[in-house]
């Protein structure tokens, strides 16, 4: 949910500043790319959130496109970071990540809608959220991939166990046991 927030954040400020150079964050970091950076790193937090849902179940197919969509989107804020260090973007790097994350992105969403373990439309949105994004440009297509992210993020937690959100950590319980019988 941290990256659909991040993404549209940042297509707002991008709209807000007309393309231009916004405000910082930390001073050199335009606000607008620290926001991708932001929104890089909890894209990959629904990554984890999405794979440890459903890795049980998915099968070959899955595992492989959670693989590449990681190291994809990985490469992408490798190349971002990168940029914002070196002062250029590396082309060769994010091209790679690019194609990495459409790739993984794909089979995720068939590995996810084979699976049935959350709504069809899910395994839709994953397919196809970066081909999507393209073709809605600069401004929407970080929109798009807020929204996207948003809803996968809102049922994969609807679809959680709500009681094992209020449960202690196991450890907590073994400390508490011993603390009782030592008295």
């Amino acid at each position: 949910m941290l990256a659909g927030l991040a993404w549209i954040a940042s297509a707002v400020i991008a709209v807000a500043t007309g393309g231009g150079r916004g405000p910082e964050a930390f001073g050199f970091v335009p606000l607008s790319e620290a926001l991708y950076g932001v929104a890089l790193i909890g894209t990959l937090g629904g990554l984890i959130g999405l794979h440890l849902r459903q890795a049980p179940s998915y099968g070959r197919l899955g595992s492989v496109g959670f693989m590449v969509s990681f190291l994809g989107v990985s490469l992408v804020l490798v190349g971002l970071v990168l940029s914002l260090l070196v002062g250029r973007f590396l082309d060769q790097v994010l091209g790679l990540g690019f194609l990495g994350a459409l790739v993984g992105f794909m089979l995720l969403g068939a590995a996810t809608l084979s699976l049935r373990a959350l709504p069809p439309w899910c395994g839709l949105l994953l397919a196809a959220c970066l081909p999507l994004a393209i073709i809605l440009g600069q401004y929407s297509g970080p929109i798009a991939l807020g929204v996207i992210w948003l809803a996968v993020g809102c049922t994969l937690l609807m679809r959680r166990e709500l009681s094992a959100l209020f449960q202690p950590p196991k450890e907590l319980g073994r400390v508490c046991r011993r603390l009782r019988n030592s008295r």
